[in-house]
């Protein structure tokens, strides 16, 4: 079994690199920042990288239904200016709010199956992920 350079197997930092970036993203960066700048498992640095395209990538996404937000937010304070109309204006039936639960779910059932997965040294495709890892590392 390969071991890293901190002495655990290669499948267990990738696991850890998975189970921090469902965490929380200050130490999935500092770990693959880690993982890009010391170790030489090229597997290893494609886990952190694709890992940290999950994160980013579902933050993304999240940012844009924020924008989604703030375009009703506008909305509302603009028919706000007009006299004799009291009403507000919102994202109808919280569909932004069920995007962001639908997001972070999928992005945390994704990490999850990756980080097991990442045990036995293994991985899945990730569409936009494995796009990004083949053309900008290979």
């Amino acid at each position: 079994m390969t071991k890293t350079k901190l002495g655990v197997s290669v499948g267990l930092m990738g696991a850890g690199l998975y189970f921090f970036g469902l965490i929380s993203v200050i130490p999935a960066v500092l770990l693959a920042a880690y993982v890009l700048i010391r170790e030489e498992n090229e597997w290893l640095k494609k886990t952190a990288v694709k890992m940290l395209l999950i994160v980013f990538g579902f933050g993304v996404l999240n940012a844009c239904v924020g924008l989604l937000q703030d375009v009703f937010g506008v909305l509302d304070v603009i028919l706000g200016w007009i006299p004799f109309l009291h009403f507000s204006v919102s994202v109808p039936l919280n569909l932004d709010r069920m995007l962001n639960y639908v997001i972070y779910f999928v992005r945390d059932l994704l990490l999850i199956i990756l980080g097991f997965k990442a045990l036995s040294v293994g991985s899945m495709k990730v569409g936009f992920a494995d796009k990004m890892i083949t053309k900008h590392m290979d």
